[in-house]
């Protein structure tokens, strides 16, 4: 990730001290972020509302968002395997880069 100017993040429904434990766990280097209140599941209006018995809980999402924040792709792992793969997500990286860096491919010397 460092490599090809990258960040990742998290964003989790439970508590801070339950994302804090998970991510300290983890060994992770990246923002886990808590949304214990579900504010941001209603305003990207991704919440399930399949089941009456639990409390309002989110569609799992994956986001591919450039640098200005806008969403290039988004994958729905309602299913597993609607999640990501490894390889789908370094597509991803490559499209945005291509898009953003001016000097991605390298032409060579002028001839």
């Amino acid at each position: 990730m460092k490599v090809n100017y990258c960040h990742l993040a998290v964003c989790s429904t439970d508590s801070i001290e339950a994302t804090a434990a998970f991510r300290a766990g983890l060994g992770a280097t990246y923002p886990f972020l808590s949304d214990h209140s579900r504010q941001a599941i209603r305003k990207l209006d991704i919440v399930d509302v399949t089941d009456s018995k639990h409390p309002e809980i989110a569609i799992p999402y994956a986001f591919a968002l450039l640098p200005d924040l806008t969403i290039h792709k988004v994958y729905n792992g309602w299913w597993f395997v609607g999640r990501p793969t490894v390889e789908e997500l370094r597509q991803d990286l490559r499209a945005m880069m291509q898009i953003c860096r001016k000097d991605y491919s390298y032409n060579g010397p002028n001839a």
